[in-house]
């Protein structure tokens, strides 16, 4: 089971990567080619999987072979690194046991001003009030991340342990350093303790049920695609009801998050299949604009209906039918339509268009844009069902619900659910802001254009744009997908790109913000509206970031734009564990703040931990900082406790045996 869970580590073999380009040509060279949609329609779901879904999959011929002539070598490693990470781990165990030193008494000076005690790097309010035992945790645990050699051999070291049945040592060792720095326990329950020792230091909680769902081709190969669906769908209602206790326990903590992974919802080959669709009727709408005005006329967007594979192919009633749906979408009556009117009226969300999608069986209808089966599309309606019953008991309970960016084979898909779920559930204004906040992976090159394009979506149908901006964690494995299919690079060229594209994103919602202020304060004049609140601003800000930068960044535009921090129109958030100089920081000066708490059984959050220790490598390696503070910390502790043995005539050590 941990070889499977530790292969959902690792993106697919070849696809992991932006949809630099949607066209059906470059998803032919790609290893999943044989059940991404094409214009002969889908096969059903079983289709062979990449490698990288069975790590110890035998179906590869120089992997065998590998394996056969180095496992006495990887063997031996791996027994020898168990033995000396359980020693290490054991000596931790022995240190975090002994008394401990009494926090220094001595409180970091606290500026008036949030932007001079980020930019102080002596401010220690985001480890002074930690124990001894906890200080020593973070220290090591940061040290470790700087190994990039270890990091890099986690996963092996972890699967290989496994094999020679040394796995009770090795998740006992992960459950004493990564599990208890990263994590907030075993089940929600568990969780309730670090939620309320955050919320003391006015620090709110995302509540995050880390559980990754996995692939392995050997269980497909197995079974009949009625037994693959069957299983997909009980997987999903047993996970939809560990959600559901999720959402429950972050209701315990006023204005709380949950955080929902759709892939984890439905099958993640529907969820592939769906992108593949949305992907190439956006790029035959864009193709059909030949003026590139961002819109088509009646005669092309008949057209476009027409590529679909639906059941009236065939028949004069798709004219009908066109007819209906393009006066539906040409709100402003002006014959033309843009393809967000277009993507909101022909779509797999509504009822009355999903059969548009369907591929009848045993036809092999040749359309433009690919499309589904009917029990593909009836898996798809159980999905939003899934997702709409949570929001239901989100909305009852005043939980908010974050839905987290994934790998970008499945995002199209993604965030047709949520742009879907904002919709019916962000558009009644309320005291606590929205309910569903999408996110937003800015090292993409297209990530700005999404974001603006998403606003003006949401402006039309009259709800709340609520968007957490992440840079991405992604990029290694983006950049390797594109240069093996011969793609462009969809990631920013560099680091200074993705840090634009970062603040442009933060500047674009704050701006909206700022409009907005502006005209309620022409149409209320003379009337005190000079802070916006959270029933009238059309966006609201999520700022998930470790960078330091970004962070003063935000709050100087938010003072300069008289945004309020207690508005909670722009919230911040980092991930348990790290940057919580940051974190405390802005709590102590009552900025809207949140912590990812991740849950799970050892052997489900085993990958979140490796992608914690491999993705933010090179942010946990520059934390200089930060272990600079628990080293001060430590000192300033450890001086105190001198002071006070010698005042009290009680010798520091233990003085050794008598000479007389």
């Amino acid at each position: 089971m941990a070889s499977r869970i530790l292969a959902s580590v690792r993106p697919p073999h070849g696809l992991n990567g932006s949809w630099a380009s949607p066209s059906v040509r470059q998803w032919s060279s790609s290893p999943l080619k044989s059940f991404i949609p094409h214009s002969r329609g889908h096969t059903r779901l079983s289709p062979p999987l990449p490698r990288f879904y069975s790590s110890s999959s035998s179906s590869s011929p120089s992997f065998s072979t590998a394996s056969k002539t180095s496992s006495s070598f990887w063997t031996k490693t791996a027994i020898g690194g168990t033995i000396a990470l359980a020693a290490s781990a054991t000596l931790l165990n022995q240190i975090t046991k002994a008394p401990q030193m009494e926090a220094s008494s001595t409180s970091s000076p606290r500026g008036a001003n949030v932007v001079q005690d980020l930019k102080d790097e002596h401010n220690r309010i985001g480890v002074e009030k930690k124990s001894t035992s906890d200080l020593l945790l973070s220290m090591l645990v940061y040290k470790l991340c700087t190994f990039s050699l270890l990091v890099d051999l986690a996963p092996k070291i972890i699967h290989l342990a496994e094999m020679v049945h040394l796995t009770p040592p090795v998740y006992w060792v992960v459950r004493k350093t990564f599990f208890a720095q990263f994590c907030g326990g075993e089940t929600a329950e568990d969780c309730i303790g670090t939620m309320k020792s955050l919320g003391n230091g006015g620090i709110g909680s995302i509540l995050d049920l880390s559980i990754e769902v996995d692939l392995d081709e050997s269980d497909l190969d197995s079974q009949t695609p009625e037994e693959i669906r069957s299983r997909f769908n009980k997987s999903a209602d047993n996970i939809a009801d560990q959600i559901s206790t999720c959402i429950a326990t972050a209701s315990h903590m006023a204005k709380s998050f949950a955080a929902i992974k759709v892939t984890a919802m439905g099958s993640p080959l529907l969820l592939q299949q769906v992108s593949a669709t949305l992907v190439e009727l956006e790029s035959r709408f864009r193709a059909m604009d030949q003026d590139r005005d961002g819109k088509v006329t009646k005669d092309e967007f008949k057209q476009l209906v027409k590529m679909l594979p639906s059941p009236l192919q065939n028949h004069d009633s798709l004219d009908v039918v066109a007819d209906q749906l393009f006066k539906e979408a040409d709100k402003d009556m002006d014959g033309r339509v843009d393809w967000v009117d277009f993507a909101c009226t022909v779509s797999l969300n509504r009822d009355e268009t999903r059969a548009l999608f369907t591929i009848a069986d045993n036809e092999a209808t040749a359309t433009a844009v690919p499309g589904l089966f009917k029990e593909d599309l009836d898996d798809y309606k159980r999905l939003l069902t899934r997702m709409e019953k949570l929001c239901d008991q989100a909305e009852t309970t005043r939980t908010r619900l974050m839905i987290d960016a994934e790998q970008s084979y499945f995002q199209p898909a993604i965030d047709n659910v949520a742009l879907h779920l904002q919709e019916h559930y962000n558009h009644t204004p309320h005291a606590d802001g929205p309910l569903i906040f999408n996110t937003y992976q800015m090292y993409l090159k297209d990530a700005l254009g999404r974001l603006q394009q998403d606003y003006t979506r949401a402006q039309r149908n009259g709800y709340v744009l609520a968007a957490k901006l992440v840079r991405g964690a992604y990029m290694v494995s983006e950049r390797k997908r594109a240069l093996e299919l011969g793609l462009e690079d969809p990631i920013c060229d560099d680091i200074e790109a993705t840090h634009t594209s970062y603040n442009a994103g933060v500047d674009f919602m704050l701006g909206e913000m700022a409009g907005q202020q502006k005209l309620i304060k022409s149409e209320k004049e003379g009337h005190d509206t000079t802070a916006l609140s959270m029933k009238a601003s059309p966006v609201v800000l999520f700022v998930a970031s470790h960078n330091k930068d970004s962070v003063i960044r935000t709050c100087e535009r938010m003072q300069d734009l008289g945004v309020s921090p207690q508005s909670e129109l722009v919230m911040f958030g980092q991930l348990m564990g790290m940057c919580d100089q940051i974190s405390y920081t802005l709590g102590q000066h009552s900025y809207g703040i949140y912590k990812y708490v991740p849950y799970g059984p050892i052997h489900h959050v085993i990958p979140y931990l490796i992608r914690r220790a491999q993705e933010n490598s090179s942010v946990l390696g520059g934390v200089a900082v930060e272990r600079n503070l628990l080293w001060e910390e430590l000192k300033m502790r450890f001086s105190a406790q001198k002071s006070r043995a010698q005042i009290e005539g009680v010798p520091v050590v233990p003085a050794g045996p008598s000479t007389a």
